[in-house]
């Protein structure tokens, strides 16, 4: 099968390019140096071109903090609600299968014992209200369709100017700088390797699965950010001492859910969270700092 994959040098799209070339699909990987999505007649001229029997979406606006921001909202929304229902629609006119990734966000974080697919969402954040609209755009396009939702992706670097550092890696170059932490003790979600989200998203576009929500993360129980920090910190042996403070410590814009823990019941469970973390040291040693590299 021939995909597109677009935000091929992010954080997850670089993964997907990997795990898609593993499976034996033809794959075209385009960034935003070569098609710019929010450019309507390139778009469609792509992808009509293209002959493909799939189209990845990893393009997103995730500064949920910016999004609160008047000015960068019409941003935020054109690429999470406007690019991804124009991709949608493309995809169903060309008989390929579209995909798109959503968050925990969608949801306002009051269900303590974690969101299932069939959970009714409602957003707290402007980013949150994105994300949910761009389910509601791919879902009204029709088509073979997959919203896969995920949590705090950990993963390698993207080579792309706009990729961020994930917050495992975030937290293992403070922890070599400074001498002590603080982590905010709540927002329980559940963090997932991008690498596994990946290699799920191929067994989801060539399996026979619905269309429809999915929710891919790695199993475990939910964990607030210093939760998952003593995990990584654990595995490593990292000794920087870590406090855990309020979130009221740290004010940001945009409002967060507390309990955002995501439930798989469509698709099978993707691995434990800790041996997922083992699986990233172990294939990315580039990330953990020399000081807390174990020698044999």
């Amino acid at each position: 099968m021939k995909v597109l994959i677009l935000g091929a040098r992010g954080n997850l799209g670089q993964d997907l390019v990997r795990a898609f070339g593993l499976a034996g699909h033809e794959m075209v990987g385009l960034d935003h140096d070569r098609l710019d999505v929010t450019d309507r007649e390139a778009v469609r001229g792509h992808v009509s071109a293209g002959g493909y029997g799939a189209i990845v979406n990893a393009v997103a606006w995730n500064d949920v903090d910016g999004a609160e921001d008047p000015i960068k909202r019409e941003l935020a929304w054109k690429l999470n609600v406007e690019v991804p229902g124009r991709l949608a629609e493309l995809s169903r006119e060309v008989g390929a299968a579209f995909v798109h990734y959503s968050s925990d966000f969608v949801f306002d974080g009051t269900k303590l014992e974690g969101y299932t697919e069939d959970d009714a969402p409602a957003p707290i954040s402007v980013y949150g209200e994105s994300k949910l609209a761009g389910e509601e755009a791919v879902r009204a396009a029709g088509g073979k369709w997959f919203v896969c939702r995920s949590s705090k992706l950990f993963g390698r670097p993207g080579s792309s100017p706009s990729s961020k550092p994930s917050f495992v890696n975030l937290m293992l170059k403070l922890a070599a700088e400074r001498p002590k932490l603080t982590v905010v003790d709540e927002e329980v979600g559940s963090p997932t390797y991008t690498d596994d989200l990946a290699e799920a998203t191929v067994r989801l576009v060539a399996g026979r699965y619905d269309p429809g929500v999915y929710h891919l993360v790695n199993s475990g129980t939910g964990v607030t950010w210093y939760g998952f920090v003593r995990e990584l910190f654990g595995l490593l042996g990292v000794e920087t001492p870590c406090d855990p403070v309020p979130a009221s410590a740290f004010p940001r814009p945009a409002r967060r859910p507390n309990f955002g823990q995501l439930l798989s019941t469509k698709f099978p469970p993707l691995r434990d969270r800790q041996a997922a973390l083992q699986a990233f040291f172990a294939e990315c040693p580039e990330v953990v700092p020399e000081r807390f590299r174990k020698t044999k």
